[in-house]
């Protein structure tokens, strides 16, 4: 995160010192006062490294603790504000459940709400993504095309460098420009003799691929024999490893074409010497990044097999912040972000007390999983989000009556839940199953209103044994169910099926997802489809896949990188749970359902409802799946903790040191295992003491 402010530091710093304006030395004073920050960092990290194996911890906590100061301060120079009470609704009969007031923030709501959310994303942005990424992008005109560059100081070099991105899949209807498909690469100091040097091939799309060796030539032909192939940076790694040697074209099939060989070159500082995940991409960004890419640049895409919602937003910032690993990680990083908020927020609807919201919003800021899939470029942080927001807008109406409730009110909370369904379904189709979940909790609110209508019934039957306020009260339940459930449920029909589809196939109106251009309903229909068999059809294999059970027990992560960068620092990422979150949440979500048999409370039956919803159509799927499934489950299990934190402090208050001793051991946890779920730099001995099951691998 500092390196991004230095950036934004230097464009500004530019412009006041006139750079343009004929006062280049006031900017060269910034250089030196950047490099000595730089230096700092630098001396940071290593110091950092030597004391607990994590390059970046004495950074963030140096953020953390500012951020943590100024918010604090802040909060306490602001005003007192009066709290703004809602009075719980009173009924008159024993039988009837009345709306349940949605509690508003107060002050210290807002400051431990704040001051987690900034700490959170300090962590979450730091060291998330390079600004600088190569770009732009070779393709051939033909079948068969050349390219020989030359050395033009040294000629010694021990690797070869190579990257590609997309092409431009709008000039060749017929195909795909995209990818390496055995690309020859020849030395020669004459021109005449050549030798081979490696053949560039292989998967990776937005990866470096180095081919090592031992040479000296002059003269380096690049021969490429498929129409599909890019190339978006090809370097020659000097010998001392100090740099790349300096590159010209000589000679290129057709000059005039409108991708030139010298594409290829033109980027040269923006190569790593030792790229590590920090300058490229991984793990599933190969599919998601470069479909956020075509969409930003209006290109027919390659393929896509998820609904397009989240990968618009990628694309999104891609066009606003520019195609970097910062650019395409920015959305989902900035959507974790923001669901800690949200989830304080869905915890104060629930439990009321800050308290418990707060350890709640702490179990998802500390939570592996949550910071690990927020900073991949991927679709999970979108979905999840939306699930939640989803979510959120149905508990107020689980927690709601028509009997005193203005049924507008109702119908408009309904509404925006609908539409937050529809958003999660375009994003990712798991948000069908938690759609499920908002079908039973809206159910699970009619019968409870139809119960209280046919108990009302019998109250009128028998009137002389009831007040008048419960006889007038029967008398309105008599009255308005009827009506207040078919408009009820006619408005969800729309609300939660017309609505959602219309929102699914707008999604693909900005797209090029087919090779004509032609958005229709039985396009979107077929692509639908293609998704469907897709998954359903799929066969592969992973050495890091798992099945269900095991994400609620945390046995079987997946690993997504590793790589060590220039100073010797290990960089490791994987998915799973906290620790603690796995277990912990298995005590949490058998009081929920416990106390759902024994005593039907809301609470409990929203967190079990949202809990099997999330999880129980894993149980059926076949195919491979990763503990990054359990995503959307886990902020369920988080309220399933929260609850059963809230039931010890109403009738055991005096445990609450140990659950802050759980919080500590659960925070400390998510400090000790940066390195291995953000890619912090670190040692491989450090990465392999992490292993604490046999079934966890890292590095």
């Amino acid at each position: 995160m500092i390196s991004v402010l230095l950036y934004s530091h230097y464009y500004s710093t530019q412009l006041s010192c006139g750079l343009n304006t004929g006062k280049p030395f006031q900017a060269m004073g910034f250089f030196m006062y950047a490099e000595q920050l730089m230096f700092i960092m630098e001396c940071m990290r290593e110091l950092s490294y030597n004391l607990f194996r994590n390059s970046e911890l004495l950074i963030l906590l140096m953020e953390c603790i500012a951020a943590f100061v100024l918010l604090w301060v802040a909060f306490r120079l602001m005003p007192e504000w009066k709290k703004n009470r809602r009075q719980g609704r009173i009924s008159s009969l024993d039988f009837v459940k009345p709306s349940v007031p949605e509690p508003s923030l107060t002050k210290k709501d807002w400051r431990s709400m704040c001051i987690i959310t900034a700490m959170y994303a300090i962590v979450s942005f730091h060291m998330l993504g390079s600004t600088s990424y190569v770009n732009t992008t070779w393709q051939p005109a033909d079948e068969s095309t050349d390219i020989i560059l030359e050395c033009e100081d040294e000629t010694s070099f021990d690797a070869v460098y190579a990257i590609y991105n997309e092409g431009d899949n709008n000039s060749n209807p017929d195909a795909y420009q995209l990818g390496f498909h055995n690309i020859n690469v020849y030395g020669s100091s004459d021109r005449k003799n050549w030798q081979k040097l490696c053949t560039m091939e292989g998967k990776g799309i937005y990866q470096y691929k180095i081919y090592e060796g031992d040479w000296n030539y002059r003269y380096v032909w690049i021969a490429s024999r498929d129409k599909n192939d890019t190339i978006t940076e090809f370097a020659l790694r000097k010998n001392d490893h100090s740099g790349f040697l300096n590159l010209k074209v000589i000679s290129e099939s057709d000059p005039s074409d409108i991708y030139p060989a010298s594409l290829i070159i033109d980027e040269q500082d923006k190569v790593p010497l030792v790229p590590t995940y920090y300058e490229q991409s991984y793990f599933d960004e190969v599919y998601h990044a470069r479909n956020a890419w075509e969409i930003a640049n209006g290109q027919r895409m390659y393929a896509t097999v998820h609904p397009l919602f989240g990968t618009n937003l990628m694309a999104l910032a891609i066009r606003v912040l520019g195609f970097t690993p910062f650019g395409w990680r920015f959305a989902g990083a900035l959507t974790g972000v923001l669901m800690v908020p949200l989830l304080y927020v869905l915890c104060k609807l629930l439990f009321h007390k800050t308290f418990a919201c707060t350890c709640g919003t702490v179990l998802l800021a500390a939570e592996f999983m949550h910071i690990t899939t927020s900073r991949i470029g991927t679709l999970e942080p979108f979905s999840v989000f939306f699930i939640m927001w989803m979510f959120y807008y149905m508990i107020r109406y689980y927690l709601s009556s028509f009997y005193d409730t203005p049924l507008k009110r109702q119908l408009q909370i309904l509404l925006i839940c609908g539409i937050l369904m529809g958003i999660a379904i375009a994003t990712k189709w798991t948000g069908c199953y938690s759609a499920v979940g908002l079908a039973v909790l809206l159910f699970a609110n009619l019968i409870r209103r139809w119960r209280e209508y046919v108990k009302a019934g019998q109250v009128l039957k028998d009137p002389e044994k009831h007040t008048l306020n419960q006889i007038r009260e029967s008398e309105h339940i008599r009255k308005v169910f009827v009506k207040n459930l078919i408009i009820t449920l006619a408005c969800c029909v729309v609300f939660f099926i017309i609505i959602p589809l219309i929102i699914y196939v707008l999604t693909y109106l900005p797209d090029h997802v087919w090779k004509d251009d032609t958005w229709s309903l039985a396009n979107v229909w077929k692509q639908t489809r293609y998704i469907f068999t897709y998954h359903k059809n799929v066969d592969a294999t992973h050495p890091y896949q798992s099945v269900w059970y095991m994400w609620l027990l945390d046995i079987r992560p997946i690993w997504y990188h590793i790589s060590t960068d220039g100073n010797g620092y290990v960089h490791s990422i994987s998915c799973f749970s906290n620790p603690l979150l796995c277990y912990g949440g298995l005590f949490g979500i058998a009081t929920s359902l416990i106390h759902l048999i024994l005593d039907k409370g809301q609470k409990a039956m929203v967190i079990v409802t949202g809990y099997v919803s999330a999880l129980c159509p894993w149980l059926l799927v076949e195919r491979c799946v990763f503990s990054y499934h359990f995503y959307p489950t886990s902020i369920f299990t988080i309220l399933a903790i929260v609850y059963l934190i809230d039931q010890i402090m109403r009738n055991a208050p005096e445990y609450k040191k140990w659950i802050i001793v759980f919080m500590a051991v659960y925070v400390f946890l998510f400090v000790v295992f940066l390195p291995v779920t953000c890619g912090f730099g670190t040692s491989l001995n450090y990465i392999n003491s992490l292993e604490w099951l046999g079934t966890w691998h890292f590095g």
